[in-house]
């Protein structure tokens, strides 16, 4: 091994180390441990480690980064696309991606990105937590009767859910095939 791979790599080895130490807790210390989604956990893991791998490899390249950058951006956006991810599953992607692009850029030091990767850590803990979460749930509601009344709808779906309605949005009301779907969210009563 010549001089200048052995110096690169005691560049990489300790960046590497944090993105896997910090993405095994992100996704089994968090992720797992709250929504049970193996296939999620593979997703995520395989987006950060490439991501890592390419923008490690770009680093020690003439090409610019902003190559990596637009490839990882179609990808993303094509799976994105393709497949339904709520809210809380593009949080974790998101934090997942920021952790390697953290992890791989500054090759300076590794502070820096040691201090943010536990902040986003942190944070998800926080915001990801069961008291937290638990306050209120979120679902799209399809009805098989058509309620076009708003203060109707939510009196019915307070009783169907058995719950208080926190916010409703009506996406649709067919009338002819009397139906009505409703995005809402919701508390569920303590009784």
């Amino acid at each position: 091994m010549d001089t200048q791979q052995t110096a690169d790599l005691s560049l990489i080895l300790p960046r590497l180390a944090l993105d896997l130490v910090a993405i095994s807790l992100l996704l089994f210390g968090l992720f797992y441990r709250n929504y049970k989604r193996p296939d999620l956990v593979a997703v995520y893991l395989a987006c950060n480690v490439g991501l890592f791998s390419v923008l490690t490899v770009l680093s020690f390249s003439p090409l610019s980064s902003a190559v990596g950058f637009a490839l990882f951006g179609v990808l993303s956006i094509i799976r994105l696309r393709s497949f339904e991810y709520g809210h809380t599953q593009i949080a974790y992607f998101f934090i997942s991606l920021s952790i390697a692009l953290i992890c791989a850029i500054d090759l300076a030091g590794i502070s820096l990105p040691s201090t943010l990767v536990v902040f986003m850590l942190l944070a998800m803990a926080l915001v990801d937590n069961a008291k937290f979460r638990s306050a209120t749930e979120h679902a799209v509601v399809v009805l098989d009767t058509a309620i076009p009344d708003p203060t109707e709808l939510s009196a019915h779906l307070g009783n169907l859910l058995n719950a208080e309605i926190i916010h409703m949005n009506i996406t649709s009301v067919n009338l002819l095939q009397e139906t009505t779907t409703v995005d809402v969210t919701y508390r569920r009563s303590s009784h």
